[in-house]
């Protein structure tokens, strides 16, 4: 019972510091964030509650080269890299966008989800 209830509020702790997050934080990160209200927490452990939230729907997963970043706005949308400071930002694309994955079944394809990145420098940087 005790487990049970440790990994429930391990859970909620990771939940909090990452839903109203902008910033697509890493595992790292979020293990950073949470540390002061979980001392005893390991890496491991976020990482699967992280992993657990993304099967549940509440998160979902943007790989850049090795590092996974996580992100709690779970609707179609797109992100802009910045080259320079490795700011992740979300983008809103139109329907024209849509549009374009909507004639991907006529020509045989099935599309289970998909990523849309833009690469650059984002306005701090000078872009």
């Amino acid at each position: 019972m005790e487990k049970q209830r440790r990994n429930t509020r391990q859970l909620q702790v990771i939940w909090r510091a990452v839903k109203d997050e902008t910033s697509h934080p890493t595992a790292d990160q979020i293990f950073l964030k949470v540390r002061p209200q979980l001392p005893s927490v390991s890496l491991a452990t976020v990482y699967r509650n992280l992993q657990k939230l993304v099967r549940e729907g509440k998160l979902q997963v943007l790989t850049l080269g090795r590092a996974q970043h996580f992100d709690p706005l779970v609707r179609s949308h797109q992100h802009f890299i910045c080259e320079e400071c490795e700011q992740v930002y979300d983008v809103l694309l139109d329907f024209r966008e849509r549009r374009l994955l909507s004639r991907l079944p006529d020509e045989g394809f099935t599309v289970t989800s998909h990523q849309l990145a833009f690469f650059g420098r984002c306005k701090q940087c000078g872009g």
